[in-house]
């Protein structure tokens, strides 16, 4: 179980952060731009936005967790049919723990200050001052604060539809994966 939390968090790690290490390190935000990023992060209501996407990806965390381990005891030969069901009936049992957890995890407030301070940095390295308060005045317009309001259920229904989609690739590339080797 233990090995399934801490691989999903890589994931979730890599998958935010998988190009970090090939993006250039940005100077230091002058004041003004510094100020912009802080506005559009206002409007965005990066916060509150920043939860309702976490609140629905610790939704969705248990359907993914329980899926993708079935997949894999599945596609343990060694194991029993007895073996598959203790197991998962295991996982059952720890998952509102392991929910819990990931949830304190991504629900930290400091979490939050740290992603808005690097918020800055990264929209300073690709927005002018300007450019900023532009961005700002959309997301203070109509269609700018609707796209924030369905934003989360549009990036939760697309997980949905990427996993969905994904989800048989991956497992009969891993089943030729195992046969070739």
């Amino acid at each position: 179980m233990k090995k399934i939390v801490v691989s999903l968090l890589a994931c979730f790690a890599f998958a935010h952060g998988a190009f970090a290490a090939d993006a250039a390190p940005a100077p230091a935000a002058n004041a003004a731009s510094a100020a912009a990023v802080r506005e559009v992060l206002d409007a965005m209501n990066y916060r509150a936005t920043w939860s309702a996407m976490v609140g629905q990806m610790t939704k969705a965390m248990p359907g993914i967790i329980r899926q993708q381990t079935e997949a894999a005891l599945n596609a343990d030969t060694r194991l029993t049919d007895a073996q598959r069901k203790e197991r998962l009936a295991k996982l059952d049992a720890d998952m509102p723990k392991v929910t819990e957890m990931l949830a304190q995890v991504m629900f930290d407030p400091a979490l939050v200050v740290e992603m808005e301070a690097e918020m800055t940095t990264l929209y300073t390295r690709f927005f002018t001052a300007d450019e900023l308060k532009q961005m700002a005045a959309y997301y203070r317009s109509p269609l700018g604060t609707k796209s924030l309001q369905v934003m989360p259920q549009v990036m939760a229904e697309s997980m949905a539809i990427g996993q969905r989609l994904t989800a048989p690739r991956i497992q009969k590339a891993m089943e030729q994966f195992r046969k070739s080797n």
